[in-house]
């Protein structure tokens, strides 16, 4: 039986209360909670995913797989999409995710994933996960800045993923989901490198 962890209750419950737009902790509460709780209820914040899709425009909609994602992840979050991650990271994502999931109290009434339905999500998010190359970034101005400031959310896309005429409309999404997820945007003059570096026509 698992028991029941108050530091992981309340920022649970934090969570869910910000997903369903109800009240938040009051400062001087907040403020009376161990460092350590403080910590763990800034992370649950900026690691939830961004409200970038519904579940119609999910892959295969109406898949079960599709149908799983929204039984369960919606539960305490927005529903994330597939694209967020490139298939070596997913797994890691999700066991992330079921673990906090096992550890919460059963008070909560949280529904968990059986190992077929985990095996199942899985499969979903591997093949609709952000596409990759696994060939070398090409050489080129810019290159460090793109694989340092890109690297931290996701996995790098090769430069050919994109037209050089639709790089700049990729980059702004990407800048609007860190917004979203408490992520600092690069510099102006980093931009300007990631672009010009992303920008090069390349057979």
């Amino acid at each position: 039986m698992r028991r029941p962890r108050s530091w992981l209750l309340m920022a649970w419950m934090v969570v869910v209360a910000a997903c369903q737009g109800g009240p938040q902790p009051s400062a001087s509460s907040a403020s009376t909670l161990p460092r350590e709780d403080l910590l763990i209820l800034m992370t649950s914040k900026t690691a939830l995913p961004p409200a970038t899709i519904a579940a119609g425009d999910l892959p295969a909609p109406n898949s079960p797989e599709a149908a799983l994602l929204v039984k369960y992840c919606t539960q305490c979050h927005a529903l994330p999409s597939p694209t967020m991650h490139a298939s070596v990271d997913w797994p890691v994502v999700l066991r992330r995710m079921w673990l906090r999931m096992d550890r919460l109290p059963d008070s909560l009434g949280i529904q968990i994933p059986d190992p077929s339905e985990r095996i199942a999500m899985l499969g979903y998010f591997n093949l609709h996960a952000l596409r990759v190359s696994g060939a070398t970034l090409p050489e080129g101005p810019g290159r460090e800045t793109f694989s340092m400031v890109c690297s931290r959310c996701h996995a790098l896309p090769h430069p050919r993923d994109h037209s050089p005429q639709d790089w700049p409309a990729v980059v702004t999404r990407q800048f609007e989901n860190m917004d979203r997820m408490n992520v600092t945007r690069p510099t102006a003059e980093e931009t300007e490198q990631i672009l010009g570096y992303l920008r090069v026509p390349r057979l």
